[in-house]
């Protein structure tokens, strides 16, 4: 479980630097107030805002605002939908427009459409994709499900995917070794097919290797696998009610694991159960009382959102002793995701607050550290605008030691600067005209026509891209560089030639 403490203060430091005769700063916050609320216009730009709703995948997250743009970070071992299959530590802007719910799965996430389609991207190995084939093959343009129209809402599980339609029917299609699909086999569906077996259904959830539907009557529905992957008994392969009684009005199913289901009664309590026999869990498939919630709205198999704003999270010890604590310092939730170790809030003003693992860039906040611990607010990316154009760039700028590093293949070549790795000398050389640069990966060093250029800010390699300082777009094509605060934008002109200025300020 993640550290819940908050700082309430904002701590903002200015790095400035001289490049290319103009000075270079960048505002720098950290770590942000858990409300938005008292965010000053400038520190505004900087986040992701605007959004109306939100969900996690694996290693991922999702966003869509009200005009059905679509939002992703992070990136796993799938696509998150932006023509790409390479992570993105902050915001991109998938190419899908007109969405009206997004639900992330493992390798592949799926979008609803304001017009009831269903749209998918991804991984297709288990044919969770829904459009007739499997491959190993990662999509990373959305494509349209077959067969599906008046879709209500859609849930992207482990392998698998599931679509509830305005009719109260629930569809499946993808993995099903392990009876996701609760079409009472074991046989993957390429196309969507209907689950038998089950009344009028207000909502789904797909999880890891499970699946779950509420009733019209309050009551809940499971099916999939009760046993550890691999197992050949205790699967349920058809619906199956879950033990007890009590009218339900939301659920939940753990995404990562496929341990827990969770169910939010009409009362406000929140019930969780564990999918697996094992004695350490205790009984399968019998709900318990989440301890001392009361007036939950939102809520996911490890954490809750109140009434009151307040977000709260369990763990679960031997024999299905829960410990409750709040997430203390935010305020004004409205919902929670969660991930495979990753918490996502989304606030009343539009704003989303992420913490958790980071390794993909899944917290959104551009950054490199490998977890972040405290929740923070989720920022947009920073532009980048050659001669007044903005790049659209799979991977987003970096902000590494304070200073802001972008992708070398996607400025660069952008640029007209020929990209190629060199394999003997384990090195990535850039090229335009006369001018070579070459970067080692093995020593750091980093040369210009030969000449070592003297920086601490060596080019780095994170998930085998190469992110190099903005100083060496000014040093290796003498483009004039600028920050723009007011655009939360970096501006490179490539037809200004000018003297180079590299000198740092306090």
């Amino acid at each position: 479980m993640f550290k819940q403490s908050l700082m309430s203060k904002v701590q903002v430091s200015r790095i400035c630097r001289v490049v290319v005769g103009t000075v270079l700063c960048l505002t720098m916050v950290s770590p942000l107030v858990a409300a938005a609320d008292n965010v000053n216009s400038l520190e505004e730009k900087k986040l992701l805002s605007g959004i109306t709703q939100l969900d996690a995948g694996d290693r991922s997250a999702y966003a869509v605002t009200a005009d059905g743009t679509a939002w992703a970070w992070g990136g796993g071992y799938g696509s998150i939908g932006n023509g790409a299959t390479t992570p993105a530590y902050t915001p991109v802007k998938m190419h899908i427009d007109h969405v009206k719910q997004i639900s992330g799965g493992y390798r592949h996430n799926l979008m609803l459409k304001d017009d009831g389609t269903v749209w998918a991207v991804g991984g297709n190995e288990h044919g969770q994709l829904g459009i007739g084939t499997q491959s190993s093959k990662i999509l990373v343009e959305p494509v349209q499900v077959q067969g599906l129209t008046d879709v209500k809402a859609v849930s992207a599980g482990g392998t698998f995917s599931l679509a509830l339609l305005k009719d109260g029917t629930v569809w499946a299609w993808g993995g099903n070794e392990q009876g996701e699909l609760g079409d009472d086999s074991r046989k993957n569906k390429l196309t969507p097919v209907q689950v038998k077996g089950l009344p009028t259904v207000l909502s789904i959830a797909a999880g890891s290797n499970n699946s779950v539907a509420l009733g019209n009557g309050g009551e809940v529905w499971v099916w999939g696998s009760q046993q550890p992957l691999g197992t050949q008994k205790g699967v349920i392969l058809k619906p199956t009610l879950i033990k007890g009684s009590g009218e339900y009005r939301a659920v939940d199913m753990d995404g990562a694991y496929g341990l827990y289901g969770a169910a939010l009664r009409w009362d406000g309590t929140v019930w969780i159960w564990n999918n697996y026999i094992d004695p350490y869990l205790g009984e399968a498939l019998k709900p318990v009382q989440v301890p001392g919630l009361t007036d939950v709205i939102s809520l996911t198999t490890d954490s809750a959102v109140k009434a009151n704003g307040t977000v709260w999270q369990w763990t679960v010890g031997d024999k299905n002793k829960i410990n409750v604590t709040q997430s203390k310092g935010i305020q004004n939730a409205v919902s929670v995701s969660k991930g495979s170790r990753n918490h996502y809030v989304l606030l009343k003003d539009g704003h989303v607050l992420a913490w958790g693992a980071n390794e993909f860039g899944q917290t959104g906040l551009g950054v490199r550290e490998i977890e972040v611990s405290t929740p923070q607010l989720v920022k947009k990316s920073i532009q980048v605008l050659l001669n007044g154009n903005e790049m659209e760039l799979t991977m987003p700028p970096l902000l590494i030691n304070n200073s802001t590093y972008v992708p070398l293949r996607g400025v660069f070549e952008q640029m007209g600067v020929n990209v190629r790795w060199d394999v003997p000398s384990r090195a990535v050389v850039a090229v335009k005209g006369s001018t070579t640069l070459i970067l080692n990966s093995v020593t750091g060093q980093t040369t210009v026509n030969g000449k070592i250029i003297a920086t601490d800010q060596k080019p780095v390699f994170i998930n085998d891209s190469v992110y190099v300082p903005l100083r060496l777009i000014s040093e290796m094509l003498g483009a004039q560089v600028e920050w723009d605060a007011g655009a939360y934008a970096v501006r490179i002109n490539s037809n200004k030639k000018v003297d180079y200025i590299l000198e740092a300020l306090g």
